[in-house]
């Protein structure tokens, strides 16, 4: 309870700090704050679309108001108490006020960056296992080494055409989920693959043909998808039954079609590099400089075994520009102030 004051009351604090400009209706008003239509509907708005559908009644607009009511006499409150010169405030207040200067240089719709199409060309060709891939799929194999015109070749095969009967038996009544794994661990004799339940890992057709012979390639890539049973494929050095557990389909993609995404991309990367350079300015003209034995000679509590990270060390519990301006995307906004909570009964 006392945390969740605390933000409503810092957050008041925060909009108190930057004047009321608003016009329009005035709403509520009291000593040293004035609360217009234009506040309260900017405030609604930083809800989300399903929280403001519940504040559509005279009752509930009430409620509403009555928590922004609450925040400016707490703010007013905070304010003759000397907290606008608390630390932990200022902190909060320079962060809030370096996120919205970010947002307004950097945060504009990447979609609209002048990118040259040759640019897109250039990525589009650099990066083609991005947007062309063979098919790929992922097996379990049962092995059964034994080679052409072997002695035991005719009873291997039978004992394969065995153990895939029972597996199609066990697929169809569904009793057994695991009995392709049982099978591999009673008989396969694949060492590469036995200890992993007969994995093979997800590969081309290229890529099983490295590794097994062309007869099991050619099966398992005719199977029409993941949980189809492969088998009996007789190669000439082993038997295999197999159980297809992935499928990924061949992906090509056009350049017309991934255009979007690369203009996207490339001027998030272009906003960003200006970004590092703006910020590497600021800090020549700064002249900054670094204590490097002093910095040294800080102690830093080790972490209790067990706990679970926090915020940043140094770093106030509200403070999370560090995080935002390793490189403002799309997406980088200043944070919001807390929304009001329901009014207590």
């Amino acid at each position: 309870m006392l945390r969740r004051l605390a933000c409503i009351g810092i957050a008041a604090l925060a909009l108190a700090a930057c004047g009321n400009k608003s016009s329009g209706p005035v709403v509520a008003k009291g000593d040293g704050f004035t609360i217009t239509a234009d506040d309260f509907k900017a405030r609604l708005d930083e809800q989300s679309p399903f929280l403001r559908a519940r504040f559509s009644t005279i009752e509930k607009k009430k409620e509403f108001l009555d928590n922004l009511v609450r925040m400016e006499v707490l703010a007013r409150e905070a304010e003759k108490q000397g907290f606008r010169n608390d630390p932990e405030v200022q902190r909060t207040l320079r962060t809030i006020m370096v996120q919205k200067m970010i947002q307004k240089s950097f945060s504009s719709d990447p979609g609209s960056a002048d990118v040259p199409d040759a640019d897109v060309q250039k990525f589009y060709d650099e990066h083609p296992a991005d947007y062309h891939r063979p098919k790929r799929l992922r097996a379990a194999l049962v092995a059964f080494n034994a080679a052409a015109g072997a002695p035991d070749r005719a009873k291997k095969l039978a004992l394969a055409k065995k153990t895939l009967a029972a597996l199609q038996a066990a697929e169809k009544d569904k009793k057994d989920p695991a009995a392709f794994a049982k099978a591999v661990t009673a008989l396969s004799e694949d060492a590469a693959t036995k200890g992993m339940g007969g994995d093979i890992g997800l590969k081309t057709q290229e890529e099983v043909e490295k590794t097994y012979p062309k007869e099991l390639s050619a099966a398992l890539f005719a199977a029409a998808k993941a949980g189809d049973l492969v088998g009996v494929v007789e190669a000439p050095q082993a038997l295999y039954i197999a159980k297809v557990t992935m499928v990924q389909d061949e992906v090509n993609r056009t350049l017309d079609q991934v255009k979007p995404q690369i203009v996207a991309r490339l001027a998030r990367e272009k906003r960003s590099k200006e970004f590092d350079e703006w910020v590497k300015k600021l800090r020549d003209q700064a002249k900054v400089t670094i204590d490097e034995q002093a910095l040294a000679a800080i102690e830093v509590p080790a972490a209790p075994p067990g706990a679970p990270p926090g915020p940043v060390p140094g770093m106030g519990p509200h403070d999370h520009s560090h995080m935002m301006m390793a490189a403002p995307g799309p997406a980088a906004a200043p944070a919001a102030p807390p929304a009001p909570a329901p009014a207590s009964k």
